[in-house]
């Protein structure tokens, strides 16, 4: 269980290179299928999405991105997901 934070704004960053969507990323990198929301009591299992965020009271200030349903990917406090964090590339 990691402690996470949504970034703003990151809807401008196109998927990473040779994959279609950050959620894709995100399963080929972890070799999972995304089937319910990361969050914490939620697990919905609407459409989901490949969310970037931010680990809470960390020195690290890298982006990660884990699958969050749609009212999840909105959220603007902390909250704790059970679901493997994948770094962004640095490229970005």
């Amino acid at each position: 269980m990691t402690k996470v934070k949504n970034i703003n704004g990151t809807s401008r960053f196109p998927a990473h290179s040779g994959y279609n969507s950050w959620l894709e990323y995100w399963e080929k990198q972890t070799g999972q299928k995304a089937t319910e929301c990361g969050a914490i009591n939620c697990k919905s299992n609407e459409q989901l999405f490949g969310a970037h965020v931010i680990k809470v009271n960390s020195s690290d200030k890298k982006y990660y991105i884990t699958p969050l349903c749609p009212k999840c990917n909105k959220r603007t406090d902390n909250f704790n997901v059970d679901t493997e964090l994948v770094p962004v590339p640095s490229n970005l």
